[in-house]
């Protein structure tokens, strides 16, 4: 008999729990001892793809029997990822039963379903799963339709992660949301229609909120009471439509109603064509901010006068040519900033063109946060051949005071003189402290 044999019970279902779940199913193979010790393994994680018909069916035979012959006294975490494979194989009445199998006899913490090109509609799910009182953890991606009953209870859910599913009503996500008394980070992605007109986010708990919409979903407005909030990240990249163009500038795409978020620490907004003016009042309080908003034309910014005196980081999107009119107002309105950062999101769409910024006109005197407070200046991918970007980094360079570090990248494409031209330009530009340390990649 092997040593590893001999190892207890428990010892060996812990070393299986290291394991993807369908190799540890293949233990069982080895011996009459080991045949069933995957059974006990806490989490369970099915994930197939591009499966036939016939293995399609197999696999929900297996994973039926070996819900229903489990023997650990609770599944800690269930996770079925079902892609690409023979539609009508596994059907969505079997993913009705697992779930119902892991919520009624398992008491499972977290529960993750995947489903892509899964059904020709999205599948529902068991009404006990919106009444499970275990469930910490929920993650909803794809072809999954989100049927909230009347009566829901999640008592313990904290986390819940909804990816592109589609909803039974408009009213489905709220009636959801007010019954997770707990609830402390959400993710909301949308890139179809998916019968949700407004988002409302009304969870007194919630202390991280992630919305990601994209083409064709529709979005009248959001609505939000979340005192409890700590981070808060907004991406829509839907493109702008001829009657938002002809619309009054001084109003949003969607309308905006925010209760006031006086813990909020940290915001990331990524908006396509999208008003501001009325969203900056609620984000004057954060210490970091991240900014790509696509168009900073003047009417997209908000009005003089807010200031963001706790403001520590902040990082910029460079994507297009006018993004220094935010800036140079960010910078006046910020007087204790330490860091800035100046970048641009991958695969982000490239609406740089060598157009004046007119810095200089930008800012009457040198901003306070250059004098006293920024220690930290980078730049990823610094387009040097647009004399606006240069213009904006030499003015910086020449001013920032008390600066300890400053960091430029430049394209991997330009050629070495041309770096070396911009490298010497850019260092006679500098007039901050002798201890301060410049890189130049």
């Amino acid at each position: 008999m092997d040593k590893t044999s001999q190892l207890p019970d428990e010892l060996l279902v812990k070393v299986l729990s290291f394991l993807p779940t369908k190799d540890a199913v293949r233990t069982s193979l080895l011996s009459m001892r080991w045949k069933s010790l995957w059974m006990w393994l806490p989490k369970l994680e099915y994930d197939f793809r591009h499966y036939s018909v016939s293995e399609g069916q197999g696999l929900a035979r297996f994973i039926t029997l070996s819900l229903l012959g489990h023997k650990a006294p609770a599944i800690e975490s269930l996770s079925l990822k079902l892609r690409y494979g023979a539609i009508g194989s596994i059907k969505p009445e079997d993913i009705y039963l697992w779930v119902s199998l892991a919520v009624h006899g398992s008491s499972v913490r977290e529960l993750s379903l995947k489903l892509c090109t899964f059904a020709e509609r999205p599948t529902k799910l068991p009404k006990s799963l919106y009444k499970c009182k275990s469930i910490v953890i929920l993650k909803l991606k794809d072809e999954i339709l989100v049927d909230v009953p009347r009566k829901v209870c999640l008592p313990s859910l904290k986390t819940l992660f909804l990816g592109r599913v589609t909803y039974s009503d408009e009213d489905s996500l709220h009636r959801l949301l007010s019954n997770c008394p707990v609830l402390e980070d959400l993710v909301v992605e949308r890139d179809r229609i998916d019968n949700l007109g407004k988002l409302s986010v009304v969870v007194k708990s919630l202390q991280r909120l992630t919305l990601k919409m994209s083409c064709p979903c529709h979005l009248d407005g959001i609505m939000m009471n979340t005192p409890s909030l700590k981070y808060l990240k907004v991406t829509d990249e839907r493109q702008e439509s001829d009657s938002d163009n002809e619309s009054d500038s001084d109003s949003p795409r969607y309308f905006y109603d925010f209760e006031d978020m006086p813990k909020l620490e940290e915001a990331d907004f990524v908006l396509t064509f999208q008003n501001i003016k009325k969203f900056f009042k609620f984000v004057t309080s954060i210490k970091r901010l991240s900014l790509c908003l696509g168009v900073y034309t003047e009417e997209s910014l908000y009005h003089e006068g807010l200031v963001f005196n706790q403001l520590e980081q902040l990082k910029i999107c460079s994507c297009d040519s006018d993004w220094s009119i935010l800036l140079s107002r960010l910078l006046e309105s910020s007087p204790n900033l330490r860091e800035l950062e100046a970048y641009v999101i991958e695969d982000h769409p490239d609406r740089r063109v060598d157009l004046p910024n007119q810095w200089g006109n930008q800012l009457n005197c040198v901003p306070k946060c250059l004098l006293s407070s920024l220690e930290t200046f980078k730049w990823s991918e610094m387009y040097g051949l647009l004399q606006n970007q240069m213009d904006v980094a030499k003015y910086i360079l020449r001013n920032a005071r008390c600066l300890k570090s400053a960091t430029i990248f430049f394209p991997t494409t330009y050629a070495k003189e041309t770096r070396d031209e911009m490298i010497e330009e850019l260092s006679l530009s500098f007039q901050g402290p002798e201890t301060c340390q410049v890189f130049f990649h």
